[in-house]
């Protein structure tokens, strides 16, 4: 009787090179048709560079380097440091430019590296060869390059840090090895944690994906891990706790935020007084948002920021305590015209994500339609996948999914930030610019999709094994 083979060695070694090779030319064809997208400047990179003194050359890719030295970056988040770091590697390389093909070349290594490595980990967990590896790898680099996820990469967001450790934390959910588990989690959620505010409480998520994957399928909790994801998660809390913008946030976190859904007896009920209900809807520079989601934009010129007295977080969690349908009331005013991958700035039409000349222009169109496709059908159906990963968790409890389970708990982590990032960007920041602060969010939800996806080919084919088996002893019985 023929097994079939798996990537214990079975298969000859030439079809693992041909394998390798396909992987591989796709990949360059993908680095190559990516390098002519980029995320455009909306006055942010100044945030997160500006320590650096740069000057646009006007292509939006290099930016001129100062004779001066840099400044210490006035951000504590992650990001500006990594900048920082590749300024000066890029002060000794030909052109005296901070060229952001070369960050963003570096990011594009990293994640053909990881999609190499996930196809092989989920080509491990379903039992399949050497051809499902590469279709598996090929599953997630369709996922990270899609134009609106790789676009990233060549940018000044911070941002930039999430796009090369999520998925260094969805490697180390599905690792085996301790020691992978240990080093790919722990400097994943530092890396993402620390990025950028709105993701502070990452490593604890990841802690508690791990402590109700392992208590769920009935296994022995790691608390040697668990313990480095409670120290990283209070060295994540540092940016939140020494911020700037904390003021700024607040602001728009209320008046774009809650105050644009409540009634005008419970603002009555939290006491806002008349001469600021004008306010609601304005940002802090002047433009009055309104319509669906706030999508029609105007620029009044009022001067509503800053609020006296201060906002703080109290201010913000103030009407959702009082009344706790605001959230899920601002959730259905935003989320229809914000939660989309074609990210906009404040105006819709203003989008972020820019094509300049450069690249292989058909493996560049391809990317851009990916996208579009992906908004087309991916987007409506996200509910489905959220409760697909929750399903497929309950699931893998069964002794016939051990080893599935890995890939439940990561499912679980990625539907828990797509969830938590909209209720974190809501509260943060209301419904400003709100698309882009969910591109975290989105990026999470694509490699859900390819997760889920493999998960249910990996429970097809326990039931067709399940049927040969049985077939088999019915035979041998007879």
């Amino acid at each position: 009787m023929t097994t079939t083979p798996t990537l214990s060695g079975h298969r000859s070694r030439w079809l693992f090179c041909l394998c390798f090779l396909v992987v591989a030319v796709v990949g360059v064809a993908l680095v190559w048709g990516s390098q002519a997208l980029l995320f455009a400047d909306t006055n942010d990179f100044q945030r997160v560079v500006g320590h650096l003194y740069l000057t646009p050359v006007g292509d939006g890719i290099r930016w001129a380097l100062p004779e001066r030295p840099f400044r210490m970056p006035g951000n504590p988040e992650l990001a500006s440091h990594m900048f920082t770091f590749a300024g000066w590697v890029q002060r000794y390389l030909p052109g005296n430019v901070f060229d952001l093909s070369r960050t963003g070349l570096a990011a594009k290594v990293l994640l053909l590296g990881y999609a190499a490595v996930l196809g092989w980990q989920c080509a491990v967990a379903l039992q399949r060869g050497a051809v499902w590896c590469a279709v598996f790898a090929l599953a997630w680099l369709a996922a990270f390059f899609m134009a609106h996820n790789i676009g990233m990469a060549q940018s000044f967001y911070a941002e930039y840090a999430c796009l090369i450790a999520l998925p260094l934390m969805l490697l180390g959910m599905l690792a085996s090895r301790r020691a992978v588990r240990l080093l790919c989690l722990g400097v994943g959620a530092l890396v993402c944690g620390l990025a950028k505010v709105q993701y502070f409480y990452w490593p604890l998520l990841v802690l508690l994906c791990l402590w109700v994957g392992s208590r769920w399928q009935r296994v022995l909790p790691d608390k040697g891990l668990l313990k480095l994801l409670f120290a990283v998660q209070i060295l994540c809390l540092v940016p939140l706790l020494i911020g700037k913008n904390a003021g700024l946030n607040a602001y728009h976190g209320v008046y774009l935020g809650s105050y644009m859904v409540l009634t005008p007896a419970q603002l009555d009920g939290l006491q806002l007084p008349a001469e600021r209900r004008d306010c609601i809807g304005v940002d802090a520079w002047g433009n009055a948002l309104s319509g669906p989601g706030g999508t029609q934009v105007q620029h009044t010129g009022r001067d509503c920021y800053p609020v006296t007295p201060k906002l703080g977080k109290g201010d913000v969690l103030r009407p959702y305590l009082h009344y706790p349908l605001t959230l899920w009331r601002l959730a259905r005013f935003a989320l229809p015209s914000h939660f989309t991958v074609q990210y906009f700035h404040v105006f819709p039409g203003h989008y972020y994500l820019q094509r300049h000349e450069g690249g292989a222009k058909p493996v560049t169109d391809l990317l851009l339609r990916m996208s579009e496709v992906r908004d087309r059908i991916v987007t409506p159906l996200a509910p489905l996948f959220l409760f697909a990963a929750l399903a497929l968790l309950a699931a893998s409890r069964s002794r016939h999914a051990v080893r599935l389970r890995p890939l439940a708990a990561g499912g679980l982590l990625l539907a828990l930030l797509v969830v938590s990032q909209v209720v974190i960007v809501l509260l943060g920041e209301g419904v400003r610019d709100m698309s882009k602060h969910l591109w975290a969010a989105q990026l999470a939800l694509d490699m859900l999709v390819v997760l889920t996806a493999l998960q249910c080919l990996g429970w097809v084919w326990i039931g067709l094994r399940q049927r040969a088996e049985a077939a088999e002893a019915a035979r041998v019985g007879a």
